[in-house]
């Protein structure tokens, strides 16, 4: 015998009946309630990468696009850089701009 074609239909388990709706959540005969299939969130791409010495993360990234942004460009913030090394580094420039405060 062959087997029927049950496309757009779904099978309740507890009491082996067939009913139209693919998109049911409980059988209309005996109350069964279907499972829903659960989806899955994607982990954020910041919690994928390792937390080690020398990784970079997207957050890092972002952060120096914005302040070459501010800065006003490449150019001036090799200027920036080479002022810090200059002074002697990033805590005595930073004791400098407190001071000018």
């Amino acid at each position: 015998m062959a087997k029927k074609s049950r496309l757009g239909q779904k099978h309740c388990p507890k009491c082996d009946a067939w009913f139209k709706g693919t998109r049911a959540k409980a059988c209309p005969k005996c109350g069964h309630k279907f499972r829903s299939k659960q989806k899955v969130a994607a982990p954020e791409p910041a919690v994928l990468v390792e937390k080690a010495a020398n990784t970079v993360t997207v957050e890092q990234v972002k952060a120096v696009a914005l302040t070459i942004k501010a800065i006003g460009g490449y150019d001036r913030l090799n200027e920036l850089l080479g002022l810090i090394r200059e002074v002697g580094g990033l805590r005595r420039f930073k004791d400098l701009l407190d001071a000018m405060q």
